[in-house]
């Protein structure tokens, strides 16, 4: 009975023992995850953020191309009126210029996209040495 009793104590004992340590490890457990999660959410809000100036400048871009073009069309027109024509050459040559800025902007916009796709700037890759 005396060996009964004993072994019922260290089994006991070793199980409280067993259970400390599995919550002090559940509970690293959860701050790990925790920790992983606040991380995926802030990747997540910088890669919406990233996405969100991409389409804007985009937007810009194509607006100004469209302007730009725009003008160009209206300076071929008028260059081809007799009562306008002085006016045709320099609004091709403006339209040209505000078209091409447009492109610049839409080209510019996908650096965001990059970003936000985890694609290093080339700034970032010249200075890793890449």
């Amino acid at each position: 009975m005396r060996y009964f009793f004993s072994l019922l104590c260290i089994l006991g004992f070793s199980t409280s023992l067993f259970a400390q340590n599995n919550s002090s490890s559940t509970s690293l457990n959860q701050d790990s995850l925790r920790a992983e999660i606040m991380q995926l959410r802030t990747e997540l809000e910088e890669t919406q953020t990233n996405l969100r100036i991409s389409h804007n400048r985009f937007r810009t871009g194509i607006l100004t191309s469209a302007i730009g073009y725009s003008i160009v069309i209206l300076g071929g027109v008028l260059g081809g009126s007799e009562d306008y024509g002085e006016w045709g050459q320099p609004l091709i040559f403006a339209g040209g210029v505000v078209g091409v800025a447009g492109a610049v902007f839409i080209f510019n916009s996908n650096t965001f996209i990059g970003r936000a796709g985890g694609i290093p700037s080339r700034r970032e890759r010249k200075k890793d040495g890449s």
